[in-house]
């Protein structure tokens, strides 16, 4: 109980709480194309399990994260309960808890759900263990992140259509997904600069060192704010997006680096989103 314990204040403080909310916006996301698709309400108790279901997989990913970043984060001095006097093998447990508590709630909604949340499982087993350790790998970490944002979303349309989940979810919203986040992302990897060089793992910032990695993230996660308005084909969208992204790019390049505040001009930018996808859903829905 007490890894349980450690393990949930560990996954909901400090920049892992701004991540988890940002899992669950792209279920929201596949919950509203599902219902505006097939013309049905909002299934609340099954979006609720979902969401719930994607939350503990996120959870049971940080932990895999704390043992194997144990070096990066002794390096960086972030927070890992693991370079702490705790009880290892029970805070392994806990993890081992998580992925089965998600992959229960998934199959609890559905077969195809519970699929879907493995699939999501898998990807963040080969993201951070050995011996696949993708993260490894630039870009193709920054890629990985932004499909586990897409299966988030996948998971929540697949409330509506379970046959097919993967091929029916609609291709502009995969590419609204996929390409800011993938452009946008590189800020995550910042602060674990001399943990990454030491761990020998491949980010923007260990190709091009520190300050050339700072401006060319910043320039990304410009680009990746301009790209929602040209995937969208919603040329009034530049009047919020280019704003925030030049925000964003001037926190990337600010001495010291505030993560927080990249994640609530993000927040911003989602709100304002849904008040647009509700007033005018055609614009990701077709």
């Amino acid at each position: 109980m007490k890894g349980i314990s450690i393990s949930l204040r560990n996954s909901l403080r400090g920049s892992r709480l701004l991540i988890s909310l940002h899992y669950l916006f792209p279920v929201a996301l596949g919950v509203f194309l599902g219902s505006k698709i097939y013309g049905k309400p909002i299934f609340i108790g099954k979006a609720v399990l979902v969401s719930l279901s994607v939350l503990f997989s996120f959870f049971a990913s940080i932990v895999l994260n704390d043992f194997n970043d144990l070096l990066i984060d002794r390096i960086t001095g972030k927070e890992n309960p693991l370079k702490g006097d705790i009880d290892s093998s029970g805070y392994r447990i806990s993890g081992f808890l998580f992925f089965l508590i998600s992959l229960f709630i998934a199959l609890c909604v559905s077969y195809r759900m519970f699929l879907i949340v493995l699939l999501g499982n898998v990807l963040h087993f080969t993201y951070s263990s050995p011996p696949f350790r993708l993260k490894r790998f630039y870009p193709v970490s920054v890629f990985l992140l932004a499909l586990g944002a897409l299966l988030a979303a996948i998971a929540g349309f697949a409330i509506y259509e379970s046959a097919r989940p993967l091929l029916a979810f609609p291709l502009k919203a995969s590419l609204f997904i996929v390409i800011p986040l993938f452009l946008s992302l590189n800020f995550r990897d910042l602060t674990d600069f001399e943990g990454d060089m030491a761990d020998d793992v491949s980010t923007l910032f260990t190709i091009l060192g520190p300050a050339r990695g700072r401006r060319a993230a910043a320039i990304l996660i410009f680009l990746g704010y301009l790209s929602t308005s040209l995937i969208l084909g919603y040329p009034p969208l530049l009047i919020i997006s280019v704003p925030l992204g030049i925000l964003s790019a001037l926190v990337v390049l600010r001495e010291p680096f505030r993560e927080k505040h990249i994640f609530l001009i993000y927040f911003l930018f989602v709100a304002a989103l849904s008040v647009l996808f509700n007033l005018k859903p055609e614009i990701i829905v077709r």
